[in-house]
């Protein structure tokens, strides 16, 4: 099917900012003299951890005890990789066996896998310290990863993000993998390196895209990203009084574990995904009401905060950049738009418009994840860059493969990207010859019911290649179930594939298996074989 366009323009005049501060607030509560990089932004020097875990709360101590009991290889508090190499990793599960060799093949050779438990600390988790006021929890849990990762090739490290969905008292981490000396370890906590104590609301996780860029004020290139608050769909008032204003722009070195926060761009906004456009330097952002933010990193200011014209909506689970000619894309979540079309965002106009291609329609029966979407589900995942057929490769809540020609303003349908009941995908990687992507279906925690596999897509020939199903073999292994990832990466020879599991050591009755899986993170880093590989 081809959806394609000149495009509409709407008259997409500037609409009014909407609550945003004259001076971006950035003073953390713990630096009196505060050492500025630029005009608004504050370096914040790592924070170690210094608290004391109370009495875990019922619950967590009844997790506890069945993490512990499961962890056979002394993974959950050790911080160990350990490297799997096995036949068995290519056993299709009962759920989706019968469509080996019709729906999907299966590599002729397994991959080497090293596997880890990400140290975090607390495991698991107390009360919270302050009561909520509401129906919405403040209670912290569970430990998850909600990030794109990234790949620093000057040091050859992967890097992602966890938090804990905690509201006081709560920790995000960015989380760096060293292949060479096969270890995981936290950077200093975002929260605490803020300054904030016990009594004033947190955010708990990032959400959106880890980008590497080196802004004029900047000696080398941080990893940029936006804090994201865990209460939903928005903190209460007494939050709010506490002293908390919003999610914070900020970047991290991670050389050094030094932070630099460039304050809240937009009072009482957090963002669920980011992205940024690293060829001109700017920060795109959408809010959990889909505000829409594009700050200038390198003169530290606001070129749009606010909602969109009339009839359009910015998707808040997506940003595609054509570094190309700068044009940012998603599709329209507006109510009015069913068939959710293109919107597009130009800088150079700030003007927003609505292209005549739209998503393609969920071909295959609605998951229990996404059948209240209708016929079309907005894109969720998308390749990083334009390939060298000058396609971005995309995928639609409901598991729709399609490509959009930013040149053309074209999509083109190209089918379910899996066979099986989760095909809910968030992360995609593609091959540096473009012949191949990457992605895993089921990132919600679910993954596992159809094996948590690893897929390798062919673009010239439309075949999906399962190169390792990580369940049940590392369940029956180490105890461990993989639930999902939003989180892949790929090297820059595209011989190594870095993954951020959502997962936990968690039971099983038999054949009937548990929801979502959530608690322990852990990082797996795919070292695809060459063979299985051939550009």
């Amino acid at each position: 099917m081809n959806h394609s366009g000149l495009g509409l323009t709407l008259g997409a005049l500037a609409i009014p900012l909407i609550c945003v501060a004259s001076a971006l607030s950035a003073e953390p509560e713990s630096c009196a003299s505060p050492e500025h990089i630029g005009p608004n932004g504050v370096l914040l020097r790592g924070a170690p951890m210094t608290e004391e875990t109370p009495g875990l709360r019922p619950e967590e101590q009844a997790k506890k005890h069945v993490a512990e009991r499961l962890d056979r290889a002394g993974l959950l508090y050790s911080g160990k990789v350990v490297t799997d190499h096995s036949k068995r990793m290519l056993k299709p599960p009962p759920a989706v066996s019968k469509y080996a060799g019709t729906e999907y093949v299966l590599a002729s050779e397994p991959p080497r896998v090293d596997f880890g438990i990400i140290p975090v600390q607390p495991v698991f988790f107390s009360k919270s310290p302050v009561d909520s006021q509401s129906t919405n929890s403040n209670e912290a849990g569970p430990w998850a990863c909600w990030s794109q990762a990234n790949y620093d090739t000057r040091t050859g490290k992967f890097y992602s993000c966890i938090g804990d969905h905690g509201k006081y008292g709560g920790h995000i981490f960015p989380v760096e993998y060293d292949p060479a000396a096969r270890t995981a370890r936290c950077l200093p906590e975002i929260n605490r390196t803020l300054g904030r104590g016990v009594s004033i609301f947190t955010d708990g996780k990032v959400h959106g895209w880890l980008d590497f860029y080196q802004s004029k004020h900047l000696e080398n290139q941080h990893l940029w990203f936006c804090t994201y608050w865990a209460k939903y769909p928005e903190p209460d008032e007494e939050d709010y009084a506490s002293g908390y204003t919003g999610g914070h722009i900020m970047s991290c070195d991670p050389l050094t574990g030094n932070y630099v926060d460039y304050g809240v761009p937009l009072k009482r906004a957090s963002w669920p995904y980011h992205r940024m456009d690293t060829t001109r330097g700017i920060m795109y952002a959408v809010g959990m009401f889909s505000e829409f933010l594009a700050w200038d990193v390198n003169e530290q200011r606001t070129l749009w905060a606010g909602y969109l014209p009339d009839g359009m909506a910015w998707y808040v689970r997506a940003l595609l950049i054509e570094e190309e000619t700068g044009m940012v894309y998603c599709s329209n979540a507006h109510q009015r738009d069913p068939e959710r079309h293109f919107l597009k965002y130009d800088p150079f106009k700030n003007r927003f418009s609505i292209l005549e291609c739209h998503v393609p329609a969920t071909s295959s029966p609605p998951s229990e994840l996404d059948r209240d979407m209708g016929t079309y589900a907005p894109m969720r995942a998308h390749t990083a860059h334009r390939g060298p057929d000058g396609l971005f490769w995309c995928a639609t809540l409901s598991g729709q493969l399609f490509t959009f020609d930013p040149v053309k303003e074209e999509i083109v349908d190209r089918g379910p990207n899996w066979c099986g009941q989760q095909r809910y995908t968030a992360s995609m990687a593609r091959s540096p010859g473009g012949r191949y992507v990457y992605y895993a279906p089921g990132a919600h925690g679910h993954g596992y019911s159809d094996g948590s596999p690893l897929i390798q897509y062919d673009t010239r020939t439309g075949t999906r290649k399962v190169l390792v199903f990580f369940f049940p073999y590392y369940f029956e292994k180490y105890g461990y179930t993989a639930g999902g990832t939003f989180s892949i990466k790929l090297d820059e020879k595209g011989e190594r594939l870095f993954m951020v599991w959502n997962g936990a050591f968690v039971e099983h009755e038999g054949d009937v298996l548990r929801g979502d899986v959530f608690g322990q993170c852990s990082v797996m880093l795919v070292h695809i074989p060459e063979n299985e590989r051939p550009e």
